[in-house]
């Protein structure tokens, strides 16, 4: 897989009044209870019923975390599949540049030494407050993914060096051992990364369905229409996530693809709802940073989806898998990351 990137995570402002998000990769929404709105609950998802400010700053942290440990190492793996031939494809007269797998393997090295330092040695995610329950939930998860991270570092390190020294072309004996030793450590980071996060979601807070209607002024009324629109189109965004992120080459996608044209078609009616919607002067920016900045990544990935699931005779290879897939992480990631700048600037001017 390819990283998950979810840079720009933003610590949104925690109002009485406002139903945000935040996500994840895995691309989690946080929103508040407001009275008088009906609420929904996110499907196949147990989530709790109060979040307290506390819970709300360490979801977002560890989402937070969350995308960069996968960016990392979801990096490596894109990056090994892409540069590194298949074993029996490789001769002593092999042309391989690894520059990418080593770059990358150097990074989750040092995402792993990062968060180490924070979480054991007394810095940020040390000093993280929340409920008992989720606290000891999700550090325990954390605490067992660091080792795995430096483990995988490690080992991909070794493999890289390897071809990047071109030490094949004197031992081809250590060509299939590598192999099987970059996979076993991808698995057993992916299943410890896996773990970290469904806990994490067990503490999705609920979803908020705002009711335009009983908005007191129009400005408020759009404002509204705008965050149920983004929340529907995030909706089903996790929805599709959930029904792809552990796809593989021998998968059965039919799922996936299906989630996949139900994310599309309801990107096109939420769509519809902000075109249509009427704003005031002073509010039209939210129109315009969705048609401008949101709708261009969510259109950037419906393209890629169409490109991955409907591929004239379907995807050939691992290889052709694992480029396709990781091109969907980065265009998904780069959708959310586009959603949470987008929120946090609704939220920051709302006055109700």
């Amino acid at each position: 897989m390819r990283k998950f990137k979810f840079a720009g995570i933003l610590l949104l402002s925690f109002l009485v009044l406002t139903g945000c998000s935040m996500f994840t990769k895995l691309k989690e929404k946080l929103t508040s209870a407001k009275e008088d709105i009906t609420q929904k609950e996110s499907v196949k998802e147990s989530v709790k019923d109060d979040t307290s400010k506390e819970d709300m700053n360490f979801y977002n942290k560890y989402m937070e975390v969350m995308n960069k440990v996968q960016e990392s190492g979801e990096g490596v793996y894109k990056s090994y599949m892409s540069e590194i031939p298949k074993p029996g494809s490789v001769t002593k007269n092999s042309l391989i540049i690894p520059i990418s797998f080593k770059m990358a393997s150097q990074t989750l090295g040092n995402t792993a030494k990062q968060y180490e330092r924070s979480l054991l040695d007394g810095g940020e995610l040390s000093k993280l407050k929340a409920s008992d329950e989720m606290q000891n939930d999700v550090e325990a998860d954390m605490k067992n993914l660091l080792p795995v991270m430096k483990e995988f570092s490690e080992v991909s390190e070794k493999v890289s060096e390897y071809y990047f020294n071109r030490e094949y072309k004197n031992d081809m004996s250590k060509v299939i051992p590598y192999e099987q030793e970059m996979k076993n450590a991808y698995e057993k980071y992916k299943s410890a990364f896996n773990k970290l996060s469904a806990n994490l979601k067990k503490y999705k807070p609920k979803r908020v369905i705002h009711d335009p209607e009983s908005a007191s002024s129009p400005d408020e009324k759009s404002s509204l229409i705008m965050l149920n629109a983004y929340g529907d189109i995030l909706e089903s965004a996790e929805i599709f996530f959930d029904s792809f992120v552990n796809l593989t080459f021998f998968s059965d996608m039919s799922e996936a693809k299906a989630k996949f044209n139900e994310f599309e078609n309801t990107f096109g009616k939420s769509r519809n709802s902000v075109v249509s919607a009427e704003f005031s002067e002073q509010y039209k920016f939210m129109k315009y940073n969705f048609e401008d900045y949101f709708a261009p990544t969510a259109e950037k990935f419906i393209s890629e989806g169409n490109k991955f699931f409907n591929s004239e005779g379907g995807v050939k290879s691992e290889k052709e898998f694992a480029k396709g897939y990781n091109e969907m992480i980065n265009s998904y990631n780069s959708m959310i990351t586009s959603y949470n700048t987008n929120i946090g600037t609704i939220n920051r001017v709302r006055s109700w």
